[in-house]
């Protein structure tokens, strides 16, 4: 998620569990603090390695054990700040409960989006994500927002506690609105007798009415735009295929060489969720999960290997970034947002739906 609606859950945990008697503005920062600090794994960075962003993102500084650190962190430094401006009376004792508080809302917060977090790290690598929540959503923070800066001038629980309702009730309705469209997706996919072998379903940027659906069908990849209005018919607009890689795909590197090492270690962080693209010099293996759109098959992110194009007898691997928005992207997404888009399909029914 977003690091305001971090910071706007941190304070709200941190205003709804500051102790009596004990200093209100204090608990507020160190829940703030510890809500915001798990995300300090961005400055993690090693040159010589392209894929250490997405090896340690959500991972150890995630994980519900690592919680208390951050908890007894936040705390003495929140203390200790508060009697460098002259603030006495704040024990670090007294903000252990607003700063745990703080965290658990970062990890579970996560965790309702579709990146995936490794909540139970180090009993496994599992980066659970309930795909629920978008990483923006407008929606779910500006009200909370206001809820918790009027509640921070009024020193008022009830309002805290309103903000904090609302963005549970909306994570809620995020829940019952995937599994809305993971069914309808499946129903659709029943009605043209495919049978997938892996299926997800993806929020796109604040809303929770148009999700990208992607399938696995005999080796090919296909995306989809997957539109749920309460109280109407889900709509199926289909959209781009890619080819699945696999270990044996064309244009790999070398079985043990650094690229093929990178390549595999990014499969392990897309769960195998690996579209395969031949290019002119090489090869491109890239996230199917992920795009601008919801039927585009241009993976946000994407490991090539091949030549490198400054030293043409050289071969490179490294990851490319695709968040280029294209003239009219815009109004499309309008068009598949609204329900305009001629490409959509009723989905006439609901199918009794089993969970992965």
């Amino acid at each position: 998620m977003d690091n305001l609606t971090h910071a706007a859950l941190g304070l709200s945990v941190g205003i709804l569990t500051v102790r009596k008697g004990a200093s209100l503005p204090a608990a507020a920062v160190a829940a703030l603090l510890a809500a915001e600090a798990p995300d300090l794994d961005i400055f993690i960075r090693n040159a010589d390695d392209p894929l250490v962003s997405f090896r340690w993102h959500r991972h150890f500084t995630h994980s519900f054990i690592f919680a208390p650190v951050w908890m007894l962190l936040c705390s003495i430094f929140t203390a200790w700040f508060f009697r460098q401006i002259n603030k006495p009376g704040v024990h670090w004792k007294d903000l252990l409960i607003p700063s745990f508080a703080g965290v658990m809302t970062h990890l579970l917060c996560d965790g309702c989006t579709s990146y995936g977090t490794m909540l139970l790290w180090p009993f496994n690598e599992t980066r659970y994500a309930w795909d629920c929540l978008p990483i923006v959503d407008l929606f779910a923070t500006l009200p909370l927002l206001a809820c918790v800066i009027i509640a921070l001038i009024k020193k008022s629980k009830p309002l805290a506690s309103a903000g904090l309702l609302w963005f549970c009730a909306y994570a809620g309705m995020g829940m019952y609105q995937h599994y809305r469209a993971e069914s309808s997706l499946q129903q659709w996919l029943a009605e043209q007798k495919i049978t997938p072998e892996r299926i997800a379903v993806k929020p796109t940027i604040t809303n929770l009415i148009l999700w990208r659906g992607i399938w696995l069908n005999e080796g090919v990849w296909q995306v989809g735009a997957v539109r749920v209005v309460p109280f109407n018919e889900a709509q199926i607009a289909p959209g781009d295929k890619r080819v699945a890689w696999t270990a044996q795909s064309a244009g790999n590197p070398p079985r043990g060489s650094f690229a093929d090492d990178i390549i595999h270690d990014f499969s392990h962080f897309t769960q195998g969720w690996n579209a395969y693209e031949r290019e002119a010099n090489g090869i491109a293996v890239g996230d199917i999960r992920f795009s601008m759109l919801p039927t585009s098959g241009r993976p946000l992110w994407a490991v090539y290997y091949g030549l490198d194009p400054q030293s043409p007898k050289e071969f490179q691997v490294e990851v490319v970034m695709d968040r280029d928005i294209h003239a009219g992207d815009w109004d499309y997404l309008k068009s598949l947002l609204l329900g305009t888009n001629p490409q959509f399909i009723p989905v006439s029914a609901q199918a009794s739906f089993q969970p992965n």
